[in-house]
């Protein structure tokens, strides 16, 4: 049993019930102990969007102003002068571990103003000299919404709602015509750590805010006991000759490697006679893909696309004799209405929206959500695909099979170093399935299979892991923390995070 003596609790107090959400759910994602109300005469740390004063000698104030007008308040009623710009921002996560974006930053000074954290020539985290108050100049409620929320809607293009209203499905349409329509004119060039995870940026603010400013914090690490990060293989398997040729290609090699992985299939683009998806299941778990894989899920009202999937699971279910848990949609289209009728339909999760990818089929611009973890939406928990899919790697920004094996191994690294979740996708109806490729594939997995530090499950299993870690807090025993869990918490690892600097996160394991 973990024991945590000394420690300063954390109160979340914001102004309105949403922004006391997202303030929550960064607390949630670090799994550190934290409730809305102090008890008397205690020392404790408030985190909040308002701007409080500390009316009592015990209380630690941060506060993270939500938008511009909030901060000229603030800067206001503190006498303080702000500068507001549209910046880049950097810090680190861990050792040779980095975490950006851009974002607008309230920048604060004035003569009573000491900078605590900054990125550059901007600060980041301010304290009022004299008082206990410290002042962030991100926006951490609004970004976090706009990033994730707003991220999360993928409009599609004219281009593509025109596609769908042809008398034929656009898989008809030759495939190189189709490869060379959605090319980026940049390629590989683009495909940068950062855009996979600007949320991780806001999330190493709003620990090290609290770090700097209060002392040490306990929490729950992301992965079961002695894993620092965890990989799920995927496959979406689009066509009959993927699945009767490519993916025994695919599977010889995980078996040899000893993985299992997802295959998500679509119920009725081509025949799936009895014992067709055996394979699969005996070799990982099968998930679902659509029935037709047409494009066109995305356009259908809230009720239709919950019968469709409600279709397409019952469907994948007779042919299994096993429950399908998973769902992902075809040319990876997301939305909250899409998200929120996965769930009605049945599914425990949703794998539709990439961290971040070139150029999405359905909106034809860049899209995703920025975090390689997974994160609740309309209703869903959602596993982002945090690796580019070989879609994107070899096809459109047109990568050879071991340069794009060698863009995976750098993503993947940076995950790493960040505790992420790696979610690789990969057809066995593309290049990296065929005869001339496969040993490629092997390159690929063996970097995760040689590293003991890498936790490998399903997408099944991810998400009843998130869930496990999910439904687990902390609890007080004799005036000390420790963790609870209706599940148990034999394989949950505490960790009290001890400092903050220009290596990261400084932090020891308490059990």
């Amino acid at each position: 049993m973990t024991l945590v003596s000394q420690y300063r609790p954390i109160i979340i107090q914001a102004t309105n019930p949403s922004d006391s959400k997202v303030l929550a759910s960064y607390a949630e994602y670090w799994k550190i102990p934290w409730r809305t109300k102090a008890d008397p005469d205690e020392q404790h740390t408030v985190f909040t969007t308002g701007n409080q004063i500390a009316t009592t000698r015990h209380a630690t104030i941060i506060v993270s102003p939500t938008g511009k007008r909030a901060a000229e308040t603030i800067a206001r009623d503190h006498g303080l002068t702000l500068n507001s710009n549209e910046a880049s921002i950097a810090l680190s996560a861990a050792r040779d571990v980095e975490v950006s974006l851009k974002t607008n930053v309230y920048e604060f000074s004035g003569p009573n103003l000491d900078p605590i954290l900054r990125s550059g020539d901007w600060s980041i985290l301010s304290k009022i000299r004299g008082t206990e108050i410290h002042l962030l100049s991100i926006d951490l409620v609004g970004e976090y919404v706009r990033r994730i929320s707003r991220g999360f809607e993928d409009k599609p293009s004219r281009r593509f709602w025109l596609a769908t209203k042809l008398p034929f499905s656009y898989q008809t349409i030759p495939r190189f015509v189709r490869d060379r329509s959605f090319r980026a004119s940049e390629g590989a060039g683009q495909i940068t750590e950062d855009k996979l995870g600007p949320v991780e940026c806001l999330r190493t603010i709003f620990l090290a805010s609290l770090v700097l400013s209060s002392g040490p914090v306990p929490r729950i690490a992301f992965w079961k006991r002695g894993k620092s990060y965890a990989l799920a293989v995927t496959h979406d398997v689009e066509t009959k000759e993927g699945l009767e040729r490519g993916a025994p290609r695919l599977i010889a090699i995980e078996r040899n490697l000893g993985i299992r992985s997802t295959w998500n299939v679509p119920s009725g683009r081509y025949p799936l006679p009895a014992g067709s998806l055996d394979l699969l299941a005996e070799n990982g778990e099968v998930g679902a893909h659509d029935t037709a894989h047409d494009g066109r899920l995305i356009f259908l009202g809230s009720e239709a696309k919950v019968r469709r999937l409600q279709d397409c699971k019952q469907g994948l279910e007779r042919l299994t004799g096993q429950e399908v848990r998973g769902f992902r949609s075809p040319l990876l289209q997301h939305n909250s209405d899409l998200a929120s009728a996965t769930s009605k339909a049945g599914y425990s999760y949703d794998s539709s929206c990439p961290s971040w990818e070139i150029l999405s089929p359905t909106s034809l611009r860049p899209h995703g959500v920025g975090t390689v973890f997974p994160f609740e939406i309309a209703e869903t928990l959602e596993i982002p695909v945090s690796l580019p899919q070989d879609h994107q790697l070899i096809r459109v920004a047109r990568l050879e099979p071991s340069a794009a094996v060698d863009t995976w191994a750098r993503l993947s690294k940076w995950i790493r170093g960040l505790g992420g979740l790696c979610i690789l996708l990969v057809h066995p109806d593309y290049e990296l399935a065929m005869e001339e490729n496969v040993h490629e594939y092997r390159r690929l997995l063996e970097n995760f299979t040689s590293d003991p530090q890498c936790n490998i499950m399903t997408l099944g299993e991810i998400a009843d892991w998130w869930r496990h870690r999910g439904r687990a807090h902390w609890g007080s025993i004799d005036g000390c923390l420790t963790i609870v869990s209706p599940d148990g918490t034999a394989n949950l690892e505490a960790e009290l995070v001890t400092g903050y600097g220009t290596d990261g996160f400084t932090s020891e394991i308490l059990s």
